[in-house]
């Protein structure tokens, strides 16, 4: 997910099964469609370290050596030494959404993501010196690292698995949500929604689900209604 200026991008990984290995084309086409190559980015910054998540993180490490951004906290996960907390997902496998979801994700090596050897960590409240200089807004409960890039600038507000406007139990698109089953702790979840309100009207990019346009008091107030 491009966030560039006009001379460098910045890649923001933040969408789910689309950031797997065998995807890596779709970054290279996404990237020249906009008028860029991989000359021209930046970094990438993950919004937590979930493989899903981290992708071709390495591949892109080792061949453009950018650096690779993660929270302190999700550090394990990013580098495969800390194991994932799966949450009440387990339970729901029969559920035929869940299903299409891990099919799809072993299909497209999501499950076998190697890990990125090398991090570069930032805290909550960073403004990173990056284009777009991506406020990092730390949002634990999906994981423990999990964050938000906010771009005032552009009302651009990217939150990984904070929030999600797809239902992954059912397979269908709604509003603003919490994806209540896969949360390694689904009260700071929860609690972490105070931290994305007072935003203003933005468009919302989450990792599962289509973009969203709003005010980020609406969006808590709908995820809340869960």
């Amino acid at each position: 997910m491009s966030t560039g200026t006009s001379s460098r991008a910045t890649t923001a990984s933040s969408s789910s099964t689309r950031a797997s290995p065998v995807h890596w084309p779709q970054l290279l086409s996404g990237l020249a469609d906009r008028g860029y190559g991989l000359d021209d980015v930046a970094a990438l910054v993950l919004t937590h370290g979930h493989a899903d998540h981290v992708g071709f993180a390495e591949r892109l490490r080792e061949t453009t050596s950018v650096p690779v951004f993660v929270h302190e906290a999700d550090v394990g996960l990013a580098q495969g030494t800390e194991d994932v907390s799966v949450g009440d997902a387990l339970v729901n496998l029969w559920r035929p959404a869940v299903l299409a979801l891990l099919f799809e994700l072993g299909r497209n090596g999501g499950l076998s993501i190697p890990p990125v050897e090398e991090v570069q960590t930032f805290a909550d409240g960073d403004v990173l010196d990056l284009p777009g200089s991506p406020e990092m807004i730390h949002v634990p409960g999906h994981s423990a690292g999990s964050c938000a890039l906010f771009l005032p600038d552009r009302d651009v507000l990217l939150c990984g698995d904070a929030l999600a406007t797809l239902d992954l139990t059912t397979g269908r698109e709604r509003g603003p949500q919490i994806m209540s089953l896969f949360n390694a702790d689904g009260a700071r979840a929860r609690a972490s929604l105070d931290r994305l309100a007072g935003l203003g009207e933005v468009t919302l990019l989450p990792g599962h689900g289509r973009p969203w346009r709003g005010e980020m008091d609406e969006a808590v107030r709908l995820a809340r209604r869960q």
